[in-house]
This record gives structure tokens, C-alpha cells and sequence, in this order.
């Protein structure tokens, strides 16, 4: 397997405006709409999967269908670590992680797809019931990213929102 082209992107422009790329605006989300729409993009996310193509990486730039599916219950798993930390600790940094190194690491293409599947279904659960568990009271907690980007709970389950629904456009079928 080819090494993928690292995204260097700071992704956190996002929760200042309109994704400039798949056009989602996520600064109205609240962690009640996140749990409401969660199970129906992990269902058309786990359609992705049963493509025949699912494992192949189409250019360079561009991990396997697969691997986004795998990248997005990864990163369910750590948003859901990362809300545990804002509520145990005041003002927690966030351990780094590097996403393309998890996708190589967790050997995301090798897995099987029911494999696949299951882990973001357990990853989604996890995340809405952990937001389920957070009373409103608590969203202005904060956390710092490694690099020094500040987020309430808000702001972090938008980030998270973000990450699901442009995965679910750089998954769309292309039209020429």
C-alpha cells in the first residue's frame, strides 16, 4: 500500500465558517443534534464498505473508502476520550494525534469490513452516549489541542461533526 499524502490542513477554521470544500456549516450543531443524526451517517457510512472497490486508493492524496469509514470511528474514539478529559480535568491538553499514522498503524485496509463496521457502530454508541451523559451546563468546559487550538465541548463535538459529514461528501460518488 502506497503512503498517503499527510493533509497539513488546520481544520479548525471550521467552527469560524463554512467549510470552504464540502460547504457544511457546523457552528449551529449542539451535541443533541450530533446524537440525533449520528445512526443514519454510520449507516451510509457502512454502505461505503460493501463497495467492491472499498480498499483501493484512488490517487495519492486520497485514502481507500475503507479507510475513511476506519478514520472516522477512530476519531469517534478519540473525541469520546478527549470529552472525558475536558470533564475530569480543568483545561486538559489533549495528547497529539496524527491521523494518517493511526490509519497505517491500525492497518485500517487489512481489516475486514464487518470488522469495520462494528467499530464504528461501538464508536458511534460511545460517542452519543457520552454526550448524552454531559449536561448543558458543562459545554464551556475546555481542552487545548497539542498545537494550541482551544475548544469548549461545543466547539469540540462541532469539530467531530465536522469530520463525520466531510468524510461522508469525500465519500460521495463522483460525477464527471
Amino acid at each position: 500500500m502506497s503512503q498517503i499524502v499527510p493533509d497539513g490542513k488546520d481544520w479548525t477554521v471550521v467552527l469560524d465558517a463554512v467549510c470552504a470544500q464540502c460547504a457544511v456549516d457546523v457552528r449551529g450543531i449542539s451535541p443533541g443534534d450530533a446524537m440525533t443524526q449520528l445512526p443514519v451517517c454510520v449507516d451510509r457510512y457502512i454502505e461505503v464498505l460493501a463497495r467492491p472497490d472499498a480498499q483501493t486508493r484512488t490517487n495519492p492524496a486520497r485514502w481507500s473508502d475503507q479507510e475513511y469509514v476506519a478514520h472516522v470511528a477512530e476519531m469517534l474514539q478519540v473525541m469520546t476520550g478527549r470529552l472525558d478529559l475536558m470533564l475530569e480535568h480543568d483545561d486538559p491538553t489533549f495528547p497529539n494525534w496524527d491521523q494518517d499514522r493511526a490509519a497505517v498503524e491500525g492497518n485500517y485496509n487489512s481489516l475486514p469490513a464487518g470488522q469495520v463496521a462494528e467499530l464504528l457502530r461501538e464508536s458511534a454508541a460511545r460517542y452519543a452516549a457520552k454526550l448524552s451523559s454531559i449536561d448543558s451546563a458543562q459545554y464551556s468546559r475546555r481542552g487545548l489541542r497539542s498545537n494550541g487550538a482551544a475548544f469548549t465541548i461545543e466547539t469540540l463535538n462541532q469539530y467531530a461533526w465536522h469530520d463525520v459529514m466531510h468524510h461522508l461528501w469525500d465519500l460521495a460518488p463522483q460525477t464527471s
